[in-house]
């Protein structure tokens, strides 16, 4: 198994076991075949790869699905957040552009809504970026119990996800798609 497949793995395994709405990841350039061929494959059960920022030797990759994006950022309190920060779109994959041509420069702030972390606390980060009750996955400014599972969650799946990598199995056999 290659660098890159393990990196997406590793950082988005949650994402296609359906923990997450959506994961970024930050690989290196040379294996693009390996990121189109799970890009493919992963289509069928719903999930999007979308390359959003590219550097000389670094690709920081969004892997989302797509429905549960869809779903989330049409909520209409996330739709009044990101309208704030001049989101109009029809669709994720307009607001998806939108976010990609804003990912020049700084981080956009906003890009925790496109990651599914609560709407809470994104805005928790935008008021005041050091007053986080805990920082796990992300950083937590309201109902930090329920982060803490959730967070819990993640690193088992991770985890598991690893240890099935580790012994041989490919992502495509991990989540059986062909």
């Amino acid at each position: 198994m290659s660098e890159t497949e393990f990196a997406i793995g590793r950082h988005c395994g949650v994402t296609f076991a359906g923990l997450k709405i959506a994961s970024l990841v930050s690989l290196a350039k040379g294996e693009e075949d390996v990121i189109a061929g799970l890009s493919r494959r992963f289509a069928k059960k719903g999930f999007a790869f979308k390359l959003l920022r590219e550097d000389k030797d670094r690709l920081l990759v969004y892997i989302c699905h797509r429905g549960r994006l869809e779903a989330y950022l049409f909520l209409p309190e996330v739709r009044a957040f990101l309208k704030k920060f001049g989101y109009t779109y029809s669709s994720a994959c307009e607001a998806l552009e939108q976010l990609e041509g804003r990912m020049n420069g700084e981080f956009p702030h906003e890009i925790g809504v496109f990651l599914g972390y609560p709407l809470a606390d994104v805005c928790g980060f935008l008021r005041d970026p050091n007053g986080c009750v805990l920082c796990g996955c992300w950083k937590v400014y309201e109902n930090a119990d329920e982060a803490a599972k959730t967070f819990e969650r993640f690193r088992r799946c991770s985890a598991c996800i690893c240890l099935h990598m580790q012994r041989g199995r490919s992502l495509s056999q991990i989540f059986n798609v062909v």
